[in-house]
């Protein structure tokens, strides 16, 4: 690019970010076109992002994002992807910014075996049956018999009778039938939520959007959406995506009805706010709550709220969060699984969500522990 042509392409630059001009109307402007400028900004890094719509568009010119690493890391990343947790070619290239092609020629070059696996054909790199243990016993807990477990991945049940873990072999033979030594461990991220009724007995807010899909464009400007929320960002568990919320979310319910709607704290403060009400300030009296504020108790959920008798709705909901990995992550002895339990912490708070306004209470959510019983979780598992 010859110094006119530069001198052109960076004044067409100056003018789409000094004036928020358009492309094709800088470049006109200043004697060049659209395609030089463009291949300016692609050997420089950088590019053009458009925001708005209609009158209200914004243009910016941004640095390009930076790539995941060089291309031979990010195929190394999917091959041990591959290998470790039994992912396909597809599924490890999309995961660490590659194409499968660029994977497909290392994994020649390098002599690694790849095979056909499972009903739906995926290519898989050739694993030894110690690799495999972790989806042979996750076949086995969802039902399927070690024979079929083991057709799934390509095996037999002679092999797979071999492997150990911790010294351990995974299965054994109960009268004439192979039994799993060991259960899949899962973590998940589970959400529980629901509403609060008032002193009125009318739940809050609309009620419409729930909270984890909330945006901008289901909110409404005036009428606010009111939940309380619970969120374990890591959730252990032997049950997975499907059973663990039918399974917990009864229980945590019950744990933040326990700890959180019992009358326990003293705020004066905020008691002779409600005492301002004569409807609250009889109920409080008639509730035996206190004579004053002073003595008076209130529910952590009516002080991180402010507002009085409030109250856990009978309706709950709970999601876990398809974008984690849905295979388990460890193994747990079964002679180990009646004693074992797992105690993830959830973060708790009320949100009020309207269309441009979001407000938390309290500011930091509150840090609950909530203990996971294995055996428990054998007895949902049967009833699920």
């Amino acid at each position: 690019m010859n110094s006119n042509v530069l001198k052109r392409v960076l004044s067409a630059i100056a003018l789409i970010e000094k004036q928020n001009m358009g492309v094709d109307s800088a470049a006109r402007q200043v004697g060049t076109d659209r395609r030089t400028v463009y291949k300016y900004l692609q050997q420089a890094g950088k590019e053009i992002i458009r925001s708005g719509q209609g009158k209200n568009f914004k243009i910016a010119i941004k640095d390009l994002p930076k790539q995941k690493g060089d291309v031979l890391e990010r195929v190394k990343k999917a091959i041990s992807l591959m290998e470790r947790r039994g992912m396909g070619i597809d599924s490890a290239s999309k995961l660490v910014g590659t194409d499968r092609r660029t994977v497909y020629r290392y994994l020649t070059r390098q002599g690694i075996k790849i095979v056909r696996e499972g009903k739906n054909k995926k290519v898989i790199i050739q694993r030894q049956p110690s690799q495999k243990k972790l989806d042979f016993l996750w076949a086995m807990s969802k039902g399927q018999s070690a024979t079929e477990a083991a057709k799934e991945l390509n095996t037999t049940v002679k092999t797979m009778a071999k492997v150990k873990e911790n010294g351990q072999p995974i299965i054994k033979k109960v009268k004439r039938k192979w039994v799993a030594q060991f259960i899949p461990v899962f973590n998940h991220r589970l959400v529980v939520y629901g509403t609060l009724t008032g002193f009125n007995g009318n739940t809050l807010g609309r009620k419409k959007v729930p909270p984890n899909k909330a945006n901008q464009k289901n909110l409404d400007k005036d009428y606010a959406e009111i939940w309380w929320q619970i969120d374990f960002n890591n959730f252990k568990s032997t049950l997975d995506a499907l059973d663990v919320g039918e399974c917990h979310a009864p229980q945590i319910y019950l744990m933040l009805k326990s700890k959180l709607e019992i009358p326990s704290l003293n705020n004066t403060q905020l008691v002779t706010s409600f005492n301002t009400d004569p409807r609250i300030q009889q109920h409080i009296l008639n509730e035996g709550r206190g004579t004053n504020p002073s003595d008076t108790l209130i529910s952590p959920l009516e002080n991180m709220f402010e507002k009085y008798e409030l109250h856990f709705d009978d309706d709950y909901n709970w999601g876990v969060d398809d974008n984690m990995n849905a295979r388990p992550i460890e193994l747990l002895s079964i002679k180990d699984a009646q004693k074992k339990y797992f105690q993830p912490v959830g973060l708790f708070q009320v949100l009020v969500l309207r269309k441009g306004y979001a407000e938390y209470y309290p500011d930091t959510p509150i840090r609950m522990h909530y203990r996971v019983n294995v055996k428990q979780e054998e007895e949902c598992r049967r009833t699920l």
